[in-house]
């Protein structure tokens, strides 16, 4: 009985100085997958003593609950606090990953390529690779991303990530293709464009020449009535002086024929006066003669 006593005892304190052990605490918790019980124990586990254990379980439990902010700080932290722990290595991946997942695609780029050049043969190199896969395909550069995810395929055939960069060469290529299309649908539109342009373009300019020309047209028939308006005119204006020199030549025939009549009355009737008396004397010597025969000897 004694025995039993002793060994629940030993349980007991045991339990009791687990439980006021923060850093199993979040060992514990973080077995458990409660991240958020494990971040406040190994926060507390970090105020016990200048330790690397705590710090590096409290950045994974942050990792794990996607807190990235408070990762990133941490990291730093741990980074300038314990330069000579192993774990460098592994804290410097995760910050170049931290940084993609909070879109600081540059700065993940730079950081991940420094991890795959100071630590050659580390086990999270294919997969630093492939995260700078990820950073240049967000940012557009799909030709230098296609690079990485080929270096994953060819060079570890075997990495978590294969099936990852796989399926994104197999997404760049098709956007490429898509691309490929669009520049071509793009060029077509731009040609058919240009095209309708240089037909509205030159039928403006035809309209323009076609309007010009009938402009000419109208002004040239314009011009030519105008001349054969004046010339016309003209021919009027000379009937009209020659019809005037006629009048004045009537008027003036008129004048010289009344005057002359005036003139020249008088002796026209001494002509027929002249005549008739000379009628009359030849009537007279024919009576005289008709006269005389008779009464001649051999007269009848």
């Amino acid at each position: 009985m004694k025995k039993i006593s002793l060994i629940l005892a030993i349980a007991l304190l045991g339990c009791i100085t687990f439980a006021e052990d923060p850093f199993s605490s979040g060992l514990d918790a973080y077995a458990r997958s409660d991240w958020s019980s494990a971040m406040l124990s190994f926060r507390k586990a970090t105020l016990s003593g200048n330790q690397a254990e705590p710090w590096y379980w409290l950045i994974m439990s942050e990792l794990s609950a996607e807190e990235f902010d408070t990762a990133l700080k941490d990291i730093d932290r741990f980074n300038a606090s314990f330069p000579a722990d192993s774990r460098i290595p592994d804290t410097m991946y995760q910050k170049g990953r931290v940084q993609y997942l909070l879109g600081q695609y540059e700065q993940s780029i730079n950081t991940l390529y420094r991890f795959i050049s100071s630590n050659s043969g580390h086990d999270m190199i294919p997969a630093a690779y492939y995260w700078i896969g990820e950073s240049l395909y967000s940012v557009g550069r799909f030709e230098e991303s296609r690079i990485l995810f080929s270096i994953v395929l060819e060079k570890y055939p075997q990495a978590i990530k294969r099936e990852a960069a796989l399926y994104r060469i197999a997404l760049i290529d098709q956007t490429t293709k898509e691309d490929e299309l669009l520049k071509l649908l793009k060029i077509s539109h731009e040609e058919s464009l240009k095209i309708i342009e240089d037909y509205q373009r030159r039928e403006k300019t035809y309209e323009q020449a076609i309007t010009a020309y009938q402009k000419r047209i109208a002004d040239t028939l314009k011009d030519t009535r105008i001349g054969d308006l004046e010339r016309q005119l003209g021919e009027e204006k000379t009937k009209n002086l020659a019809l005037e020199a006629k009048i004045k030549d009537l008027q003036s025939g008129n004048a010289e024929q009344a005057t002359r009549s005036v003139t020249t009355s008088p002796t026209v009737s001494e002509d027929d006066s002249r005549k008739r008396a000379i009628e009359e004397l030849k009537e007279k010597a024919q009576i005289l003669q008709d006269t005389y025969d008779e009464k001649s000897p051999g007269g009848k």
